[in-house]
């Protein structure tokens, strides 16, 4: 497993972040499991140098419109990272955002699921219907209107947001 890498992330604001914060906090002390922050990845797994990469993501935020994210359902798999989460619609607007993030970071890998991810971890598929039937109230979507350059350690569990910019494509 690699040390470390960067991804662009989408991230709800306001009360919808708060709402997605609180259920991955919730998760976590439940169930035990790293904390995060709620967010899309639009792109991950990328390396380089952290100035050129922040220059990468100003640029790509001036070639994608704003566009809403729609969540589709909640889903769950055996992946570490993609344990528990909500599913998203792959909707033109996302579709064509992630198109235009792999041209401009050359990530090419086909097998994506756009989603956001609200338990990290190896858990028994007893536990994740359990989380699901805990959840109650989610909100329908959000506007994406800003990308977000993060950083991330995922041998320590650790990611931190480098640099964020509006999107104005």
């Amino acid at each position: 497993m690699v040390t470390y890498s960067y991804s662009i992330w989408i991230m709800p604001k306001g009360n919808t972040r708060l709402q997605f914060r609180n259920k991955i906090h919730k998760i976590s002390e439940k169930y035990g499991g790293p904390i995060f922050e709620p967010h899309i990845t639009l792109v991950g797994g990328f390396f380089g140098k952290e100035m050129d990469l922040v220059k990468k993501a100003k640029t790509l935020s001036t070639l994608i419109k704003p566009f809403n994210v729609i969540i589709d359902k909640i889903n769950y798999s055996d992946e570490f990272f993609r344990s528990f989460f909500l599913e998203m619609k792959f909707t033109d607007g996302l579709k064509s955002a992630r198109n235009i993030a792999c041209k401009e970071f050359n990530y090419f890998e086909n097998d994506y699921l756009p989603h956001m991810s609200l338990a990290y971890g190896n858990y028994d598929k007893s536990i994740k219907l359990q989380m699901a039937e805990e959840i109650d109230e989610i909100s329908d979507g959000f506007l994406a209107d800003k990308i977000f350059l993060a950083y991330n350690n995922e041998i320590d569990l650790r990611w931190k947001i480098i640099n964020c910019f509006d999107l104005t494509g």
